[in-house]
């Protein structure tokens, strides 16, 4: 309260000082007296913006939740993809899709941004929010052996695992299981039409603690177009 108190002590001190002056010099003279306070108010806002925004995106109902990794080409913008794939589902204003594309790990490194991304990933699955990941074939078999994940067989609709039991990766989890852990998105909507057609492609991998299974292959059947 004193901050605000103190600036409208100022603003009424320099009122008659403002008068004399030309617009150009008044411009000039808000920036060199007012920068420190207008930084502040401006961290101020931002504050209350991304609170607001915290809070709100906290009342909706998360139907379903992803990462996506090491996104080099730009194949998985997540605001764009939440946004057509709402639309699909036929959203309801209270409920939401989160996805986040921005994270880049690589295994041994000691970068702050691979490790903060990893540490996020790490969390989110700790705490069970998070429903699948898509990421590189070397990420793929580094956490088929050691997250909790659906044998993709299982899990698919005979349909569904009909049209992508060509894409399944196979490998071991950490109970020695061999199963087909995750599916390659080089045939799904997100691949279409990239740069490089011999682009490494992403899997996807579904963790089997979810409790929004169904609109996870609702997702996926998305993603492969299926009708």
């Amino acid at each position: 309260m004193n901050f605000f108190k103190k600036l409208k002590e100022n603003m009424e001190k320099d009122r008659k000082t403002l008068k004399q002056l030309s617009f150009r010099q008044k411009i000039q003279f808000i920036r060199d007296y007012y920068k420190g306070q207008a930084f502040v108010l401006f961290c101020i806002c931002l504050l209350i913006f991304y609170a607001g925004d915290a809070w709100i995106t906290a009342q909706k109902e998360t139907v379903l939740e992803g990462f996506f990794t090491n996104d080099e080409e730009n194949l998985f913008p997540a605001g764009q993809i939440a946004k057509d794939f709402s639309a699909y589902l036929g959203l309801s204003p209270d409920q939401q899709v989160l996805f986040d594309d921005s994270l880049f790990v690589r295994p041994g490194s000691g970068g702050d941004y691979e490790t903060s991304s990893q540490s996020k990933i790490v969390a989110y699955i700790s705490a069970r929010e998070l429903d699948f990941l898509v990421t590189t074939e070397e990420l793929t078999a580094y956490y088929c052996k050691n997250f909790p994940l659906y044998d993709l067989e299982e899990l698919l609709p005979e349909d569904l695992k009909e049209q992508l039991k060509d894409d399944f990766y196979y490998a071991q989890d950490g109970s020695k299981t061999h199963k087909a852990c995750a599916v390659s998105l080089a045939d799904s909507r997100f691949a279409k039409g990239i740069a490089s057609g011999d682009a490494a492609p992403h899997y996807l991998m579904a963790f089997s603690y979810t409790e929004h299974a169904d609109t996870l292959l609702q997702f996926l059947e998305y993603a492969f177009d299926t009708d």
